[in-house]
Parts: structure tokens; C-alpha cells; sequence
């Protein structure tokens, strides 16, 4: 049996990642599991989207998890607990801790796609720098990519509901 190279094996995950957070790379490309429409990952999905809108809970109820600015904070959390595992950092398996964000003001939407920004591309970078992927840590990072596209969807669902009821 022959081994998978590991610049091959990080090169897909950035690329599935690079899918769900970004969208494909043109229209004539095609996808894995998205939309091959322009920016139909997440930033392109939440790039218009105003704070209200996004603290807008789409079941009425207002808990975590119901709302795509929770969602976003779910995911920016998740990176950097990722980000962090790959520098060092004990990896925090508190996901209870990731929906703490449910409502958010202009300023903290803003901050909030910024820092989701930089912590995708921060995971991309470490995991391209990768000479070993084993165990856990590799199944951490495989993981990344049904978390984003499972939240992806998840965040088009909410975004019309709230826009129905609007």
C-alpha cells in the first residue's frame, strides 16, 4: 500500500476548507460540496449581512446557536482552538464555551468576520507548513471541513428565515 504524500494531504484540506469559507475559486471550477456561485462560502454568505440581521435568532427563542452571529463566533472559536492545538496550546474540547456570542452591534460584527478572516487563514497557513499529520491532530483538522460546510448550510437556513419573517 502506498502512503499519501502530506503536501498532498494538507494541499486538499486547505482546498476543501478554501471551499467552505471562501467558495470556489471561479465559476467554471467544480466543487466538492458548495455552490459554484461567486462567494458562496461563508464570508461571501455574511459580507452583506448588518449586524442586526445577524443577531436575529431564527427559532424566536434568542439561545446560542440560533442565531448566524453565534454561528460565525462558533466558528472563529473553533479555528482558533484548532490554530492554537497546532502551536502548542491544549486543545479545549469546552464547545459549550464556542455559543457564547448570540447578538452583536455593528462594531463587534465587523471585528467578529475580521477575526474569522485571520483565523482562517492562520489554520491555512499552519496546516500547509505540516511535515507530519498522525492521529488525533490529523483527525482534528479533517474534521474542519464537515464543521465548516455543515455551519455553512446552517447559516443560509437561518439567514432565510430571518429574512422571511423580516
Amino acid at each position: 500500500m502506498n502512503s499519501l504524500p502530506i503536501p498532498d494531504l494538507t494541499h486538499s484540506i486547505v482546498e476543501l476548507l478554501t471551499e467552505a469559507y471562501i467558495g470556489p475559486p471561479d465559476a467554471s471550477s467544480p466543487t466538492w460540496f458548495n455552490d459554484n456561485d461567486p462567494d458562496a462560502g461563508v464570508f461571501g454568505l455574511i459580507r452583506n449581512v448588518m449586524a442586526v440581521e445577524a443577531s436575529l435568532s431564527a427559532d424566536k427563542t434568542g439561545n446560542p446557536g440560533t442565531s448566524v452571529a453565534s454561528h460565525i463566533e462558533h466558528l472563529r472559536w473553533s479555528l482558533a482552538n484548532a490554530n492554537g492545538a497546532m502551536h502548542g496550546e491544549p486543545y479545549q474540547s469546552n464547545w459549550k464555551a464556542s455559543w457564547t456570542v448570540t447578538t452583536v452591534t455593528e462594531k463587534d460584527w465587523g471585528n467578529l468576520q475580521k477575526q474569522l478572516r485571520s483565523e482562517f487563514e492562520a489554520i491555512c497557513a499552519s496546516i500547509r507548513e505540516q511535515e507530519q499529520l498522525e492521529g488525533p491532530f490529523l483527525n482534528g483538522l479533517m474534521a474542519l471541513v464537515p464543521h465548516a460546510a455543515y455551519h455553512l448550510a446552517t447559516i443560509r437556513q437561518i439567514l432565510e428565515r430571518v429574512r422571511e419573517d423580516r
